[in-house]
């Protein structure tokens, strides 16, 4: 079973039962210590009282008679009792009701103030405290004082201050509510519009005037979010529509051989011209949906490599031998040093990155051009260089074909290259090997760190 949530859920409550529970730990601490302090102050008060009498009695010893001398110590809630041994007797004077805290009273104050604090312990029995000095003659002078009324002053005060905590308390509730109310009122206008940016209106912008509050900057960053969000939706929607144009060629080339197939009564020879024609679509759409199956694992970070230390030269190699059996009609050059040159990598991604770079070099180079390979080692850097005598890339559009579906010019169009994937997925795969790919004099560039 669940507990059920106490806590407000809006920002407004929680701000305000924050402050609220601030407030009374703080008056809690505030009224606890000034009664501790208070408390202290009047039992010290009514301990002083009792000693400052037994220092006046002492100056009055032997000037006053028995009677005379309890009734000028008597007074302000004091009791004097003065006895003497072997059975003379004691005189008693009963105390003058007076409020704790006040000092010798009209009525009843001694006459003669002492000149010295009484060194005598203050004892205490229950809520009476009470002191005993020796006089002259045997006697025992007894002084103690009630220091009830001290503790009732001290209850009625916290009771005074309990019921003034909650009322100011309360009163601070309703002074936080509209506060924090028109405080949070930006954030609550955030709030509508973002509601509105999610109903459809993708256009509207918070748009606040001042970056250098907090409010000011979550709505800075909510917009470049936004923003983001809005040019991601965008280039989905774009490459969504040029994945659909790209697999509608092959899968139309499909439907009208296999409708050819069933309508028309065609030959051997004719079957197999079909035939041959269908499988070279399928394996254009499979090799379309395989790209993009990559594209999206290098947007995701999903790639999986196998790495080793491979011999990029050799790597090259390999691949150059693949082309010159698809591009008989031109020549392939490899230059490489004697040396190995490693590096640390996945062969069969670090190949694919090699194969797209070449196949985009057999489709931009005419016949009876040259494609060259450069292997070599920069310091701590492997350069793979592919160049060809084509036309080359024109500098406008150096940053289109590392684009999705960017193709650049004629050369390099639909009917004589791929869909525009091959240059964008070799990047990525660079990337994944700590690398880069780009365009260099005339020339494509792999650089890659080498091995140890």
């Amino acid at each position: 079973m669940r507990t059920p949530r106490l806590r407000p859920l809006s920002l407004r409550g929680r701000v305000t039962w924050a402050v609220l529970t601030l407030l009374t730990v703080i008056l809690v601490l505030l009224f606890t210590a000034v009664d501790l302090a208070l408390s202290a102050r009047l039992h010290a008060d009514a301990r002083t009282r009792l000693t400052d009498r037994v220092a006046i009695a002492r100056q009055l010893d032997g000037q006053l008679e028995g009677q005379q001398l309890v009734d000028r110590l008597r007074g302000d809630g004091v009791t004097a009792r003065l006895c003497v041994p072997d059975g003379g007797g004691c005189v008693a004077a009963a105390p003058d009701p007076a409020p704790p805290g006040r000092r010798f009273p009209g009525g009843g104050p001694p006459a003669i103030r002492p000149r010295t604090t009484a060194n005598v312990p203050v004892q205490s029995q229950g809520s009476v405290i009470f002191v005993r000095a020796q006089l002259r003659g045997n006697q025992v002078l007894l002084l103690s004082l009630d220091t009830t009324q001290i503790t009732d002053a001290v209850n009625r005060l916290i009771v005074f201050e309990v019921a003034g905590g909650v009322l100011a308390l309360l009163l601070a509730g309703l002074a936080l509510s509209r506060i924090s109310r028109v405080a949070l009122r930006p954030l609550e206008d955030m709030t509508g519009l973002a509601r509105q940016i999610a109903a459809g209106d993708r256009g509207r912008r918070l748009g606040h005037p001042r970056t250098d509050s907090e409010l000011g900057r979550t709505a800075a960053a909510f917009d470049t979010m936004l923003d983001e969000l809005e040019a991601k939706e965008a280039g989905m929607r774009a490459f969504l529509a040029d994945a659909s144009h790209e697999l509608r060629t092959p899968m139309a080339g499909l439907q009208a051989n296999a409708e050819l197939l069933l309508r028309e009564e065609l030959d051997r020879d004719a079957r197999e011209q079909v035939a041959v024609a269908m499988i070279r679509e399928t394996r254009r759409a499979t090799r379309l949906v395989d790209d993009l199956l990559t594209m999206a694992r290098l947007g995701q970070g999903g790639v999986q490599l196998a790495v080793e230390r491979v011999d990029l030269a050799q790597l090259a190699g390999t691949e150059l031998a693949r082309a010159r059996t698809l591009a008989p009609a031109l020549t392939f050059v490899l230059s490489a040093g004697p040396e190995p040159v490693v590096v640390l990598g996945d062969p069969v991604r670090l190949g694919q990155i090699v194969t797209n770079l070449l196949d985009n070099a057999r489709h931009a180079t005419p016949p009876g051009g040259t494609v060259t390979v450069t292997v070599g080692r920069s310091g701590d850097r492997v350069l793979l260089d592919v160049a060809d005598t084509g036309p080359g890339v024109p500098p406008a559009e150096r940053t289109l074909i590392f684009e999705r579906f960017g193709r650049g010019d004629a050369s390099r169009s639909r009917n004589t290259g791929g869909a525009g994937l091959g240059l964008p997925i070799a990047r990525g795969l660079a990337a994944a090997h700590g690398g880069d790919l780009g365009y260099v004099d005339g020339s494509f560039r792999l650089d890659l760190p080498a091995a140890a």
